[in-house]
């Protein structure tokens, strides 16, 4: 294995990391409304987070407030992340989007 392939490993298993903490910070933050979320847009969430992640820094991404959020603010994300998936480009307007929701400033 290369440096370069060992580096890229590494910063693939430290975004899954951060992602699937954010991820159960924000399912065990809503509780019961945990429910209303699907498998397919739970899928779409961690694939959001994962964008977020590598587009960002990462004190910027340890002020985000994952626990706080509202059922809305998650159907917002995941909305996001659908245009995405639609194959809409990840744009500047969406990050910002995706930071002000996770930033717990709506």
């Amino acid at each position: 294995m290369t440096s370069d392939e060992l580096g890229r490993r590494r910063f693939q298993i430290r975004k899954e990391k951060a992602v699937e903490d954010a991820f159960e910070k924000i399912r065990h933050g809503m509780g019961s409304e945990w429910s209303s979320i699907s498998a397919d847009d739970s899928d779409v969430l961690k694939m959001v987070l994962g964008e977020i992640w590598m587009s960002i820094d990462r004190p910027r991404w340890a002020t985000y407030c994952f626990s706080k959020l509202s059922a809305e603010d998650i159907r917002s994300l995941i909305a996001l992340g659908r245009e995405i998936t639609a194959g809409k480009s990840f744009t500047d307007d969406m990050l910002n989007a995706m930071d002000h929701i996770l930033s717990c400033t709506l």
